[in-house]
């Protein structure tokens, strides 16, 4: 099982936004994993996406280009590979590249139960699906 909680932020039109994050552990080709806080965006069709600067740090291999859609962007975004920690297993996951914040999708919640408290400071519970 994996949780997080749901965080409020105020953008600058004093709008407030729920953010469902969890803590994502991820390793380049090293094995070298850090941890890393990430919004659950079930709009984002892909496994995970990551900034530049941490996808350099992690020293993960270019593997090309692929279409995906998340919450800031539609289009065509470099893909990198990498490992998470997810369920208790190490899982290969593909990596966009992201000029925004770190995000998890779809593609690695697929077989998973997302529940979410949405409210500030609420329960975020994913649950391994048999």
């Amino acid at each position: 099982m994996i949780t997080g909680k749901v965080k409020a932020e105020v953008d600058e039109n004093g709008y407030i936004y729920l953010k469902p994050q969890i803590n994502i552990s991820v390793a380049g080709i090293d094995r070298a994993f850090m941890n890393r806080d990430a919004t659950v965006d079930t709009a984002f069709t892909g496994g995970l996406a990551l900034p530049e600067d941490t996808i350099e740090e992690l020293g993960l291999t270019l593997y090309g280009r692929r279409p995906a859609n998340h919450v800031s962007a539609v289009g065509m975004f470099e893909i990198y590979g990498a490992l998470v920690s997810w369920h208790g297993e190490h899982r290969p996951v593909l990596v966009h590249k992201t000029s925004g914040e770190p995000l998890v999708g779809m593609a690695l919640l697929e077989n998973s139960r997302l529940t979410v408290d949405a409210r500030e400071d609420g329960d975020i519970v994913i649950e391994e699906m048999p």
